[in-house]
């Protein structure tokens, strides 16, 4: 028969604090530090599914002291994209009745201004300070379009690296739900401003993008998309064109510096600007030309609309949209093809071809005096 333990009356203070220690260490390693300070965390803004529930806390998706939760991690519902979108179920991502969020799309207005930490990146703000709320979210066009399979290639690959329970594309693949150390949009892994892109062979600051699109990526994506990060790389391409770079300064560009993959594509789908027809190719809703974009690489009408979105037509009757703070000077006009009303196709003169790391195309454009 096992013999009671005689244990002085000071010691249970410390049985207490060793288990507090244990519990509150295990609770700051499961954050990794990050959680409390995360949009899904945070006291004021953070998660609320129900309004019984405290703001920013864990039971706003795990059940508490349910040992018998058929969900693992306790998670009131299955462990998917369903926990995220799921109306009934007081998804918070579920969509709005315009469709996407009331932010979207991401607008210029929406670009955090010159002076701040990141210049360019698109958060819904006021004169720079961030306005938090997942109704002001600008890139994202709600459910109905991420599960789109036509227009959300990220959704529907079966290549997608991190899958749901479903089959389906997970926001695991990009974001980290108990917050991280990256400051936008719960991102896992590193992506920023166009502030520092002309930095080192390949832009650090789009690590999110190119880590899957490049050669060694994790997954078994299409050539063309696995070349990408070819592109961006100027030890390989030392052009100051690669990854659609820029040869002036202005607004918050810096000659030199490499266009954010945000700029042209959105990672969760598109509309279509205005709702006009969804672009295939994740090509966002930003800009008045940009709808219907299905084929640009073969549609003479579509690619003009598509460039023309940025670039103004040397006779100014395809007026382009401000882009990074800056409306971009008209296309030289001793071209003709730079004309509105030409037919040419844009990629005829500045590539489209992905089949080598140094080919010329839309990501490493050539400067078409060839």
């Amino acid at each position: 028969m096992p013999q009671p333990v005689n244990r002085s009356p000071g010691a249970y203070p410390l049985i207490i604090a060793v288990m507090l220690a244990v519990l509150v260490t295990g609770a700051v390693m499961a954050e990794d530090g990050h959680f409390s300070d995360s949009p899904h965390g945070s006291r004021t803004d953070g998660v609320q599914r129900e309004a019984a529930l405290p703001r920013g806390s864990c039971v706003n998706c795990h059940v508490s002291h349910q040992l018998n939760s058929a969900e693992d991690y306790g998670l009131f519902m299955q462990s998917s994209n369903q926990l995220c979108f799921s109306a009934s179920a007081g998804g918070c991502h579920a969509d709005q009745p315009s469709g996407g969020t009331a932010g979207y799309p991401a607008r210029e207005t929406d670009r955090m201004p010159t002076g701040s930490a990141q210049p360019g990146y698109f958060e819904y703000n006021l004169g720079g300070i961030r306005v938090p709320g997942v109704v002001n979210r600008v890139r994202w066009p709600g459910r109905v379009i991420w599960e789109n399979p036509t227009f959300s290639s990220h959704f529907a690959d079966p290549d997608m690296p991190v899958r749901d329970v479903l089959g389906d594309g997970s926001c695991d693949n990009c974001h980290s739900v108990h917050g991280s150390a990256n400051p936008f949009d719960m991102l896992d892994t590193t992506y920023t401003s166009i502030v520092g892109s002309e930095l080192s062979s390949r832009p650090d600051n789009y690590a999110l993008c190119l880590s899957c699109h490049s050669i060694d990526s994790p997954i078994n994506m299409d050539p063309e998309a696995q070349s990408i990060a070819y592109f961006y790389d100027r030890g390989i391409n030392p052009s100051s064109r690669s990854g659609h770079g820029i040869d002036d300064g202005g607004g918050h560009l810096a000659s030199g510096q490499r266009l954010p993959c945000y700029d042209c594509h959105n990672p969760h789908g598109s509309v279509g600007y205005g709702s006009q027809g969804a672009n295939g190719f994740l090509i966002s809703d930003e800009r008045p030309g940009w709808y219907g974009l299905t084929d640009i690489r073969n549609d003479v009408a579509q690619v003009r609309r598509f460039c023309f979105g940025c670039h103004p037509s040397s006779d100014l009757m395809a007026q382009a949209s401000p882009v990074e703070g800056v409306s971009l000077s008209p296309l030289p006009d001793e071209v003709p093809e730079h004309a509105a009303g030409a037919v040419v196709h844009c990629y005829d003169c500045h590539g489209r071809d992905y089949s080598t790391p140094t080919s010329n195309n839309v990501h490493n454009p050539s400067s078409g005096e060839d």
